[in-house]
């Protein structure tokens, strides 16, 4: 649900003492209307999944620059009437949402959600979804479902003060299905089964609008807990993070970032990882020229300790049309069990301490917008410590061992958005990765290449609309039950689903996943399930 709120307030005392009284209406039978509220009846929060089945391999990473175009507003002159109208009470809106659909695979996909709120005092709400597949009649085990629940919420404890917190479950099904080892003669499907469950919980303080000295901040505190039940492994996490920034004038801010994190596993002292994050930077422009220089430290319990600047320089060759862009930038990723587990469910837990993977990027390119077109070109060149692979045990292939290596990384991406009318657009992304590794033979099941294309139709003033995707990966290098290093097939996933409204409050859809039947394997002996399709309504209400 989007809550769209207009304050307008309008100063009229000068104009009041200078406009000529022709109504003969007393001072006290007016009233200056300072603000109204308008509440977009129809709009909806809903939260959009992919249509991919979880045992896809297939999950990019997007990320957007924006690009901020000043614009000059127009504010309508001001405006006395009557006293005819008590004010309007402080409104409330209820939305809630079902999505629900079934698959041909078995797989049940529903989630559902309801949001209340109450302006300038609290919002509240609450998620649910639930998915699963069962496609163990061609491939033993190969199934999974899926469980999150998520209640969130936020409180104005005093004037632009306001409090947010939230507490998320998950509990995710997988298992050792691995195609190539005859699994069902060997093991028992309890035996082969994995639960991961998480449990998150967070609270932070935050401003709603910027102080009058021109400050925002924001504070959260996390705890995090993780673990597989099919083993003793238990991991926590407390994290502790803050963002400020101090506006000056209209062109200049200052920021602080900062993070604290400590992962530790069953309770082991000995298995843990401390990790610090600082970065203060300034942002600033000049005409075309946007500037933002930082410093990106970070240190964690290992004694690695990283300082590298942090830069983004732009120019505006022709405004927004067409931009140039250098900069540097420093990141770091945790091989912990939560994280690598996000990657590939199978992991083993043979894991004797933690480690950051710290990411330091050069980069370089243009972009631009019109009103037709979004596009984007980058190039760079990355160099990453401890960056995880992962490789089949080579005592049970069901599972895979985390090793790590130093990688430096040679890569070019480009993204384009493209609408032909109102009501078509396509569009797409490309990455080229060539990777140079210090220790190991082989980057080990990274794809070199990843690319996608989409297109989106809509017709009957939006009513119905027609979506298709296509994801392609190249070939990942692996070791096979032989020993023998080969390479997998090639990923063509093509998608399709058509939606149609029959009111604004109903509709229904149908979706058509892996349409070319590719059994893509990202991981050694566990490919996609292959070509589904599932129907299903929407309510809004």
């Amino acid at each position: 649900m989007n809550r769209f709120i207009i304050f307008i307030t309008f100063l009229v005392a000068n104009q009041l003492s200078a406009q000529n009284d022709t109504t003969k209406i007393q001072l006290n039978q007016v009233e200056v209307i300072k603000s109204f509220e308008a509440n977009l009846e129809d709009a909806q929060k809903v939260s959009i999944k992919s249509v991919l089945p979880v045992q896809k391999p297939f999950s990019p990473a997007y990320k957007y620059d924006i690009t901020i175009v000043p614009i000059e507003l127009k504010y309508p002159d001001p405006q006395i009437k009557p006293l005819a109208m008590n004010p309007d009470s402080p409104f409330k809106v209820n939305k809630g949402y079902i999505i629900a659909g079934y698959g041909i695979l078995n797989n049940p996909d529903v989630m559902a959600g309801y949001h209340t709120a109450k302006k300038d005092t609290y919002d509240a709400g609450v998620h649910l979804d639930f998915s699963a597949l069962d496609n163990s009649n061609k491939n033993p085990y190969q199934k999974y479902s899926n469980l999150l629940a998520d209640v969130y919420g936020s409180y104005m404890i005093k004037e632009n003060t306001k409090l947010y917190g939230g507490v998320k479950f998950a509990n995710n099904n997988r298992y050792f299905y691995h195609t190539d080892l005859n699994v069902d003669d060997n093991f028992s499907e309890e035996a082969s089964k994995r639960s991961l469950n998480t449990l998150d919980v967070k609270a932070g303080i935050t401003n709603a609008e910027r102080t009058k000295y021109n400050i925002n901040y924001d504070l959260n505190l996390a705890l995090k807990s993780f673990n597989m039940d099919n083993t003793d492994a238990r991991e926590s996490t407390i994290a502790l993070a803050g963002h400020g920034e101090k506006h000056v004038g209209e062109a200049t801010v200052f920021m602080l970032d900062g993070r604290i994190e400590q992962t530790a596993m069953n309770a082991d002292s000995s298995i843990n990882l401390f990790t610090t994050k600082l970065v203060p930077s300034i942002k600033t422009e000049f005409g075309n020229f946007i500037v933002n220089v930082g410093l990106n430290y970070i240190y964690d319990g290992n004694k690695q300790s990283a300082l590298f600047p942090e830069v983004l320089l732009s120019y505006g060759i022709v405004g927004p049309n067409l931009q140039i862009f250098v900069g540097t930038t420093q990141d770091y990723f945790t091989n912990n069990l939560r994280n690598t587990a996000a990657i590939n469910p199978w992991l083993s837990t043979n894991i004797a301490s933690v480690t950051n993977a710290i990411r330091l990027e050069y980069f370089g390119g243009v972009k631009g917008q019109f009103s037709f077109l979004n596009y984007q070109i980058k190039g760079g060149y990355k160099q990453i410590s401890n960056q995880v692979f992962l490789l089949n045990n080579r005592s049970d292939l069901r599972y895979f061992d985390m090793i790590t290596d130093d990688l430096n990384v040679v890569f070019l991406s480009g993204n384009l958005d493209f609408a032909i009318t109102d009501n078509i657009t396509l569009g797409g992304w490309l990455t080229q990765n060539v990777f140079d590794l210090n220790i190991l033979e082989n980057a080990w099941h990274l794809p070199n290449l990843e690319a996608n294309a989409y297109t989106k139709i809509s017709f009957l003033e939006n009513k119905l609309k027609i979506k298709g995707e296509l994801f392609f990966n190249d070939k990942v290098d692996f070791i096979n039950n032989e020993g023998e290093i080969t390479k997998s097939n090639v990923l063509f996933d093509l998608n399709a689903s058509v939606e149609y409204k029959f009111t604004e409050k109903f509709g229904a859809f149908v979706r058509g996943i892996n349409l070319l039947d590719n059994k893509y394997e990202r991981w050694y002996g566990y490919p996609s399930v292959g070509i589904n399709g599932m129907v299903g309504i929407s309510v809004v209400f």
